[in-house]
Protein backbone atom coordinates (compact mmCIF):
# COMPACT_ATOMS: atom_id res chain seq x y z
CA UNK A 1 0.00 0.00 0.00
CA UNK A 2 1.44 3.18 -1.02
CA UNK A 3 2.02 6.48 1.00
CA UNK A 4 -1.07 8.60 -0.18
CA UNK A 5 -3.22 5.26 0.18
CA UNK A 6 -2.73 4.55 3.60
CA UNK A 7 -2.92 8.27 4.24
CA UNK A 8 -6.79 7.45 2.68
CA UNK A 9 -7.61 4.69 4.50
CA UNK A 10 -6.61 6.38 7.80
CA UNK A 11 -8.87 9.84 6.60
CA UNK A 12 -11.68 7.65 5.84
CA UNK A 13 -11.74 5.43 9.22
CA UNK A 14 -11.18 8.74 11.25
CA UNK A 15 -13.89 10.67 9.34
CA UNK A 16 -16.14 7.32 10.32
CA UNK A 17 -15.06 7.41 13.95
CA UNK A 18 -16.41 11.08 13.85
CA UNK A 19 -19.11 10.43 12.64
CA UNK A 20 -20.21 7.42 14.70
CA UNK A 21 -19.20 9.30 18.11
CA UNK A 22 -21.57 12.23 16.66
CA UNK A 23 -24.22 9.98 16.24
CA UNK A 24 -23.82 8.01 19.44
CA UNK A 25 -23.95 11.97 20.90
CA UNK A 26 -26.65 13.03 19.64
CA UNK A 27 -28.57 9.76 20.84
CA UNK A 28 -27.41 9.95 24.11
CA UNK A 29 -28.29 13.77 24.15
CA UNK A 30 -32.27 12.74 23.00
CA UNK A 31 -32.64 9.76 26.00
CA UNK A 32 -31.37 12.24 28.40
CA UNK A 33 -33.77 14.99 27.29
CA UNK A 34 -36.22 12.39 27.18
CA UNK A 35 -36.19 11.27 30.74
CA UNK A 36 -35.28 14.86 31.87
CA UNK A 37 -38.97 16.29 30.44
CA UNK A 38 -40.43 13.43 31.90
CA UNK A 39 -39.36 13.30 35.14
CA UNK A 40 -39.74 17.05 35.30
CA UNK A 41 -42.57 18.36 38.14
CA UNK A 42 -42.40 21.76 36.90
CA UNK A 43 -45.22 21.32 33.92
CA UNK A 44 -48.55 19.01 33.67
CA UNK A 45 -46.84 18.76 30.15
CA UNK A 46 -44.43 15.85 31.02
CA UNK A 47 -47.39 13.16 30.71
CA UNK A 48 -46.63 12.97 27.56
CA UNK A 49 -42.79 11.85 27.63
CA UNK A 50 -43.99 9.78 30.62
CA UNK A 51 -46.10 7.37 28.65
CA UNK A 52 -43.64 7.74 25.52
CA UNK A 53 -41.03 6.35 28.23
CA UNK A 54 -43.86 3.64 29.67
CA UNK A 55 -44.36 2.40 25.43
CA UNK A 56 -40.14 2.16 24.98
CA UNK A 57 -39.87 0.58 28.51
CA UNK A 58 -43.26 -2.14 27.13
CA UNK A 59 -41.55 -3.16 23.96
CA UNK A 60 -37.99 -3.57 25.65
CA UNK A 61 -36.95 -1.26 23.35
CA UNK A 62 -34.91 1.15 25.87
CA UNK A 63 -35.13 1.08 30.05
CA UNK A 64 -35.09 4.17 32.06
CA UNK A 65 -32.45 4.96 34.75
CA UNK A 66 -33.65 5.53 38.35
CA UNK A 67 -32.09 8.94 37.96
CA UNK A 68 -34.08 12.07 39.18
CA UNK A 69 -34.72 14.69 37.28
CA UNK A 70 -31.53 16.76 39.22
CA UNK A 71 -29.37 14.26 38.71
CA UNK A 72 -30.13 13.83 34.88
CA UNK A 73 -29.77 17.39 34.71
CA UNK A 74 -25.99 17.13 36.29
CA UNK A 75 -25.16 14.59 34.08
CA UNK A 76 -26.22 16.03 30.44
CA UNK A 77 -23.75 19.07 31.82
CA UNK A 78 -20.96 16.68 32.36
CA UNK A 79 -21.33 15.11 29.19
CA UNK A 80 -21.42 18.92 27.28
CA UNK A 81 -25.05 18.93 26.39
CA UNK A 82 -26.55 22.16 26.87
CA UNK A 83 -29.35 21.90 30.28
CA UNK A 84 -32.64 23.89 29.29
CA UNK A 85 -33.71 26.34 31.80
CA UNK A 86 -37.65 25.85 30.97
CA UNK A 87 -40.04 22.88 29.89
CA UNK A 88 -40.14 24.53 26.34
CA UNK A 89 -36.56 25.45 26.50
CA UNK A 90 -36.44 21.14 26.57
CA UNK A 91 -39.30 20.30 23.84
CA UNK A 92 -37.64 22.43 21.60
CA UNK A 93 -34.21 20.77 22.14
CA UNK A 94 -35.54 17.56 21.33
CA UNK A 95 -36.95 18.63 18.42
CA UNK A 96 -33.93 20.28 17.49
CA UNK A 97 -32.03 17.14 18.50
CA UNK A 98 -34.36 14.84 16.89
CA UNK A 99 -34.81 17.02 13.43
CA UNK A 100 -30.60 16.25 13.20
CA UNK A 101 -30.74 13.34 13.67
CA UNK A 102 -33.08 12.19 10.32
CA UNK A 103 -32.51 11.94 6.59
CA UNK A 104 -33.16 14.91 4.48
CA UNK A 105 -35.46 13.51 2.37
CA UNK A 106 -37.70 11.67 5.48
CA UNK A 107 -38.17 15.63 6.68
CA UNK A 108 -39.60 16.46 3.49
CA UNK A 109 -41.53 13.64 3.40
CA UNK A 110 -43.06 14.39 6.64
CA UNK A 111 -43.95 17.84 5.60
CA UNK A 112 -45.14 16.72 2.38
CA UNK A 113 -47.35 14.32 4.25
CA UNK A 114 -48.76 17.44 6.79
CA UNK A 115 -50.15 19.69 4.12
CA UNK A 116 -51.47 16.50 1.83
CA UNK A 117 -53.64 15.68 5.50
CA UNK A 118 -54.69 19.52 5.89
CA UNK A 119 -55.62 19.43 1.90
CA UNK A 120 -57.94 16.38 2.16
CA UNK A 121 -59.28 17.50 5.98
CA UNK A 122 -59.87 21.08 4.91
CA UNK A 123 -60.52 21.11 0.94
CA UNK A 124 -62.47 24.73 1.00
CA UNK A 125 -59.16 25.99 2.42
CA UNK A 126 -57.08 24.45 0.29
CA UNK A 127 -56.55 28.10 -1.82
CA UNK A 128 -55.31 29.82 1.81
CA UNK A 129 -52.72 26.69 2.26
CA UNK A 130 -51.06 27.30 -1.23
CA UNK A 131 -50.19 31.02 0.05
CA UNK A 132 -48.79 29.62 3.43
CA UNK A 133 -49.82 27.95 6.83
CA UNK A 134 -50.20 31.63 8.80
CA UNK A 135 -52.33 32.45 5.89
CA UNK A 136 -54.24 28.58 6.33
CA UNK A 137 -54.69 29.20 10.10
CA UNK A 138 -56.14 32.79 9.97
CA UNK A 139 -59.27 31.28 7.93
CA UNK A 140 -60.27 28.65 9.79
CA UNK A 141 -63.56 28.74 11.85
CA UNK A 142 -63.89 27.62 15.29
CA UNK A 143 -65.07 24.42 14.79
CA UNK A 144 -62.20 23.89 12.17
CA UNK A 145 -59.64 25.21 14.34
CA UNK A 146 -60.51 22.70 16.91
CA UNK A 147 -60.25 19.84 14.21
CA UNK A 148 -56.98 21.16 13.14
CA UNK A 149 -55.59 21.60 16.84
CA UNK A 150 -56.75 17.79 17.55
CA UNK A 151 -55.25 16.49 14.27
CA UNK A 152 -51.59 18.40 15.08
CA UNK A 153 -51.56 17.44 18.84
CA UNK A 154 -52.22 13.69 17.61
CA UNK A 155 -49.26 14.18 14.90
CA UNK A 156 -47.06 15.58 16.73
CA UNK A 157 -47.29 13.59 19.85
CA UNK A 158 -46.63 10.49 17.03
CA UNK A 159 -43.83 11.66 14.68
CA UNK A 160 -42.05 12.57 18.07
CA UNK A 161 -42.13 9.55 19.32
CA UNK A 162 -41.86 7.24 15.44
CA UNK A 163 -38.46 9.61 15.47
CA UNK A 164 -37.26 8.40 18.54
CA UNK A 165 -38.07 5.04 17.28
CA UNK A 166 -36.08 5.79 14.33
CA UNK A 167 -33.42 7.03 15.76
CA UNK A 168 -32.86 3.69 18.28
CA UNK A 169 -33.71 1.36 15.50
CA UNK A 170 -31.40 2.89 12.67
CA UNK A 171 -28.32 0.97 13.92
CA UNK A 172 -30.18 -2.40 14.80
CA UNK A 173 -32.42 -2.83 12.99
CA UNK A 174 -32.54 -6.90 14.59
CA UNK A 175 -33.62 -6.00 17.22
CA UNK A 176 -36.04 -3.10 16.14
CA UNK A 177 -37.83 -5.20 13.88
CA UNK A 178 -40.57 -3.87 11.47
CA UNK A 179 -43.07 -5.84 13.73
CA UNK A 180 -42.22 -3.59 17.02
CA UNK A 181 -42.40 -0.85 14.84
CA UNK A 182 -46.38 -1.62 14.38
CA UNK A 183 -46.41 -2.86 17.71
CA UNK A 184 -44.82 0.43 19.47
CA UNK A 185 -47.12 2.51 16.99
CA UNK A 186 -50.33 0.88 17.93
CA UNK A 187 -49.74 0.97 21.44
CA UNK A 188 -48.78 4.41 21.47
CA UNK A 189 -51.83 5.03 19.36
CA UNK A 190 -53.81 3.96 22.24
CA UNK A 191 -52.06 6.29 24.92
CA UNK A 192 -52.05 9.28 22.91
CA UNK A 193 -56.03 8.68 22.49
CA UNK A 194 -56.62 8.43 25.95
CA UNK A 195 -54.22 11.35 26.66
CA UNK A 196 -55.50 13.73 23.83
CA UNK A 197 -59.63 13.47 23.91
CA UNK A 198 -62.42 12.69 25.66
CA UNK A 199 -64.42 9.54 25.28
CA UNK A 200 -66.99 11.46 23.10
CA UNK A 201 -64.04 12.62 20.94
CA UNK A 202 -62.87 8.99 20.74
CA UNK A 203 -65.58 7.45 19.46
CA UNK A 204 -65.50 9.99 16.65
CA UNK A 205 -61.47 10.08 16.15
CA UNK A 206 -60.16 6.74 16.53
CA UNK A 207 -61.15 5.09 13.46
CA UNK A 208 -59.44 7.84 11.26
CA UNK A 209 -56.62 8.63 13.45
CA UNK A 210 -56.10 4.52 13.36
CA UNK A 211 -55.79 4.94 9.77
CA UNK A 212 -53.55 7.87 9.90
CA UNK A 213 -51.39 6.19 12.03
CA UNK A 214 -50.87 2.99 9.40
CA UNK A 215 -49.91 6.33 6.51
CA UNK A 216 -47.16 6.97 9.56
CA UNK A 217 -45.87 3.71 10.45
CA UNK A 218 -45.43 3.16 6.30
CA UNK A 219 -43.65 6.07 5.89
CA UNK A 220 -41.45 5.20 8.42
CA UNK A 221 -40.70 1.79 7.79
CA UNK A 222 -40.01 2.60 4.17
CA UNK A 223 -37.33 5.08 5.50
CA UNK A 224 -35.92 2.36 7.72
CA UNK A 225 -35.71 -0.84 6.21
CA UNK A 226 -35.62 -0.37 2.86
Amino acid sequence: MNHSASLKRVGIIALFQFCFGRMEFMKKEILYLIEYLAKSESNQENTFYIVLMQNLASQELYTPTKFTHVQIGSLMQRQGISLPTTFEEGVKALDMALDQDLPNSLQEAKKTLFITLLNVNFPKKKGFLSVSLDMFLSQLEPVEKSIYENLLAYISGLNRSLELFFVLAREDTKVFTPERLVCFGELLHEKLLNLLFNEEEKMHLSQGLKELLGVYLSLYGKYLYT
